[in-house]
């Protein structure tokens, strides 16, 4: 069975050695470490890189939802807190799930860690059926979920704290990180040329030496991801 890496930051040292206790009857996971420190924790996230994280909402010095906003690579997010109102705050960043406390009961536990290792694999995954147009995501859009097909997105666009999805039929505006859809993508069907855009490469019109079109909408090309889009397309 693969392994994943993991690490609990929790200021309630009672709730830290519960989690341990738990993760130590899941199988697929591989618990890397516990924190009581906020700040500590955070660093670990950077240094040890885990795939999942069992994050505390409440903390002193910095609070789970400050560091989730300063996360620039995401692993899966899975938060433990005693309020629920704060667990449907952070879903706004994306997290898989969150436990309430106590958490006392496994099967509960273990369909968040299962949430988790299935986004873990399919993120591994290469979309070997993302030309063929069967590949979803789900965005969330006003108060709903919406199922959108990935060959209908043209491209994507930074817009401050949002991020806009232009499909053939309309265009999405995400409350989310950029590089939190980036990662969603199926990697053989998309590119970014920017920092502020990601395109579709079966969209591209032609290139020229700093923008490219799609449709109608010309695309700004950064020097730093031209090598990357002129390695992704077919030249003759």
């Amino acid at each position: 069975m693969e392994k994943y890496t993991c690490i609990a930051i929790d200021d309630d040292v009672v709730a830290l050695k519960i989690i341990s206790s738990l993760v130590n009857k899941a199988e697929q996971l591989e618990l890397k470490g516990t924190y009581s420190d906020a700040v500590a924790g955070a660093g670990a996230i950077m240094s040890l890189q885990p795939d999942i994280v069992f994050l505390d909402v409440q903390m002193p010095d910095l609070s789970g939802l400050e560091i989730l906003k300063n996360l620039t690579s995401k692993p899966e997010i899975i938060l433990v807190t005693s309020q629920e109102k704060f667990a449907l705050e952070a879903f706004e960043f994306d997290v898989t799930d969150y436990l309430l406390k106590p958490i006392e009961n496994f099967a509960r536990f273990l369909k968040a860690v299962n949430k988790a290792t299935a986004n873990l694999s399919s993120r591994s995954k290469p979309s070997s059926n993302a030309s063929s147009g069967s590949t979803n995501i789900f965005i969330k859009s006003d108060s709903l979920l919406v199922k959108l097909d990935v060959s209908s997105i043209t491209y994507i666009e930074a817009y401050g704290d949002y991020v806009k999805i232009h499909t053939d039929e309309k265009t999405h505006l995400v409350y989310s990180k950029f590089k939190t859809v980036e990662d969603k993508l199926p990697e053989d069907g998309f590119v970014r040329v920017h920092r502020s855009y990601i395109v579709s490469i079966d969209r591209i019109k032609n290139i020229d030496q700093s923008n490219l079109q799609i449709g109608d909408k010309i695309i700004p090309i950064s020097n730093s991801y031209r090598p990357k889009l002129l390695d992704r397309i077919k030249m003759l």
